[in-house]
């Protein structure tokens, strides 16, 4: 997880109807002066060790452009770009596939564009390798100006002037903030760095430098979230080179609506609600109003907690993030696949505040992914060059009266208003809003949005849609942001469809599956536990702490194991033996029978309980702050029995040797399988992973 303010600046921001009375100066239009585009330099994939990948599906390389095409004598910078090639194209030619069954190759490639801003292209390349859409179209991916090896802004942006993370609250973490921005930006201006040149309008001329110097005359091209803004931008930059379009979780070019933070997370919220109550889902019983109170006492009372990482947290405390409650949920919502885990998450945050355990928020806060992964000097840019940012400060105020839920917004008036006044001061001004209009074309063009989209919801779609003569509006039902990445197989039907044939009637191309939506969330009972970030905060204060729980754990397991591999084997032995079953000294055969049952229960509860692990990881990462998904509390049952049973072959073992004396090592061993069952029921017990 992402600190909670770094979540808010990460994401696009606020409505653009400041523009028509702001009092910022904005720069007017330069003449074009210099489309100079350089030749492809092919490159070692600067993620080989990251990735795995054939080296026959995908190539790298890098493309020269100007800075700032607006002005002449831009300094030239590097950008690079991720090819992945469509597997009907390197398909062994003795392939086993039948002739209905083998992939046939589209010449016509595809150009995604990504997220964020700030997104690099190595999430992207992960994903689409194990996408449907590149078994029959190359796919190309541009890292966008400015982030990691197109020559990143600010190297290090989150990382330097640790020393100066000391804010226990969001006014002082929004100064911290914006005194952060303002260092990355003048040493980058300090370097030579343009910053005005950092906007959606030359990224878009970007797109088209990479379309020319790769020798396409038409590409297909798809943009997902900031990439759906830049895929609007692009019809205006370069709509000869696009042979159709596919947008997905809208960002309006005008920016309109988006990211009123408040109203989204509000409608989010009764989202989940709503549908908590469709659903009658016990988990949810009782949860809004213990939820928003979570929140509040949460902001009312700061929790502080130990810094564990000196080098991250040079001060002695950290602040659990006062939106926590609030922004998990938020979260989770990004990813369909997470969202039957939503409820359990809100559960346990509930339960976490209401007992404040400072080592379960020690865990949670000093493992914080600080550092994020994306580009945050080439956004802050972006967002201050397109004018998110003062959008945001324009309407803070009538934002903050949005029925947030929450006795205080996710950020405030002042911080905001400071944002904008640093991109002022560093010479980021506005760019003219003539560039910044909603588009009106005739490409071909699917417009597509999840209907559980938390930060691009439907109606920004809706906004755009009159614009494109030629298009055609999919809402998907409780899709989350970004369906047609996320639904693979629905949305390579629908996609190739539309590629095959863009200027077919697009109300009878076939998305029937998109409009289907995926099967509404069926809301998950997870076994509560905060074990997993009280071993967490062990882990990072010292791995050598995890010793004895990781030796208490694996000793029984591995104990029952052994024992029922013995007393199953002697099975075997003795019925195929030609010596008389009654073997002196290894116990009769109810008390045999009695152990390897215990055993054999035992390790099915184990069992159940690491696919209850990994069913959470699957389901998302985030959920484990609710503990472990449903299958771990059938194992916490079958471990409990095993525990009961285990006291029993105990009392039969010592009955049955003071009845018949017994080998030292079969007693000690059926004793010891006992015991073993015993503690290991009592461990999950205190561990939190019980039945109910």
């Amino acid at each position: 997880m992402i600190l909670i303010r770094n979540i808010c600046l990460l994401i696009l921001t606020m409505t653009g109807s400041f523009f028509q009375a702001n009092a910022l100066q904005e720069k007017t239009s330069a003449p074009f002066f210099n489309d100079y585009i350089g030749d492809i330099t092919n490159v070692v994939c600067p993620f080989k060790n990251e990735i795995d990948y054939e080296p026959n599906r995908i190539r790298c390389g890098f493309l020269t452009v100007p800075e700032n095409r607006e002005i002449e004598n831009s300094r030239l910078i590097r950008i690079a770009f991720t090819h992945i090639i469509a597997e009907a194209r390197v398909e062994d030619n003795e392939s086993d596939k039948s002739e209905e069954e083998a992939l046939i190759y589209r010449s016509d490639p595809i150009i995604y564009l990504a997220g964020g801003p700030g997104a690099g292209m190595e999430f992207y390349v992960g994903r689409f390798l194990e996408h449907d859409i590149v078994e029959t179209r190359d796919l190309y991916i541009l890292n966008q100006r400015g982030i990691g090896d197109s020559e990143e802004l600010c190297p290090y942006y989150s990382s330097t002037s640790r020393e100066l993370v000391t804010a226990t609250n969001l006014e002082d973490q929004e100064k911290e903030d914006a005194a952060r921005m303002k260092a990355c930006f003048r040493a980058a201006t300090e370097r030579g760095v343009d910053l005005t040149a950092y906007n959606t309008v030359e990224n878009a001329r970007d797109v088209r430098a990479l379309r020319k110097a790769l020798g396409f005359d038409t590409w297909n091209v798809w943009g997902i979230s900031y990439g759906s803004h830049l895929g609007q931008m692009l019809v205006n930059i370069d709509p000869e080179g696009i042979r159709a379009l596919v947008l997905d979780a809208i960002v309006p070019n005008d920016l309109g609506d988006l990211m009123r933070l408040h109203k989204w997370i509000a409608r989010n919220h009764q989202l989940i609600f709503t549908e908590c109550e469709r659903q009658d889902a016990s988990i949810c019983d009782g949860l809004e109003e213990a939820f928003y109170a979570a929140g509040n006492t949460l902001l009312k009372n700061p929790i502080m907690v130990d810094a564990l990482d000196e080098e991250v947290f040079p001060s002695d405390e950290v602040a659990v993030p006062a939106l926590l409650v609030a922004f998990a949920p938020f979260a989770m919502m990004y990813e369909q696949d997470g969202h039957p885990a939503i409820p359990a998450v809100m559960r346990s945050l509930v339960d976490m505040v209401n007992g404040r355990d400072t080592e379960v928020f020690q865990g949670l806060v000093n493992g914080a992914d600080v550092f994020s992964g994306i580009s945050e000097g080439m956004g802050s840019a972006i967002r201050c060059n397109d004018g998110y940012i003062a959008a945001e400060a324009a309407v803070a105020k009538e934002d903050l009266q949005e029925p947030f839920g929450f006795a205080k917004g996710a950020f405030t008036e002042a911080g905001s208003a400071l944002m904008a006044q640093i991109c002022v001061e560093s010479g980021l001004i506005p760019r003219n809003r003539d560039q910044y209009q909603l588009v009106e074309t005739d490409i071909p063009t699917l417009i597509v949005n999840g209907n559980w989209d938390p930060i691009t919801p439907p109606p920004l779609a809706a906004r755009i849609a009159p614009g494109f003569s030629n298009g055609r509006l999919i809402i998907v039902p409780y899709a989350g942001h970004g369906p047609t990445r996320s639904m693979p197989e629905c949305a390579t039907q629908v996609l190739t469809d539309f590629f095959d044939s863009p200027t077919q009637r697009l109300d009878e191309l076939d998305a029937s599956c998109l409009e289907e939506g995926v099967a509404p969330p069926e809301f998950l009972d997870y076994v509560q536990t905060h074990m997993p970030l009280k071993f967490a905060a062990k882990a990072l204060d010292d791995p050598k702490q995890l010793t004895a729980p990781a030796v208490l754990a694996l000793m029984p397991i591995l104990i029952s194991f052994i024992g029922f591999t013995m007393i199953s084997w002697g099975a075997v032995t003795r019925k195929f033996s030609s010596s008389s079953m009654g073997i002196p000294g290894v116990g009769p055969f109810s008390l045999r029978l009695t152990t390897a049952i215990t055993s054999l229960i035992m390790l099915i509860g184990v069992a159940f309980v690491g696919a209850g692990v990994a069913a959470t990881f699957e389901i998302s990462e985030i959920s484990i702050l609710a503990g472990f998904a449903p299958p771990a509390r059938t194992g916490a049952v079958l471990i409990l029995l095993a525990g009961l049973l285990g006291i029993l072959t105990m009392l039969m073992t010592v009955k049955q040797h003071k009845k018949e004396t017994l080998r030292r090592r079969t007693l000690l061993g059926f004793l010891l399988i006992g015991l073993s069952t015993l503690l290991f029921s009592a461990v999950m017990l205190i561990w939190g992973i019980t039945p109910w």
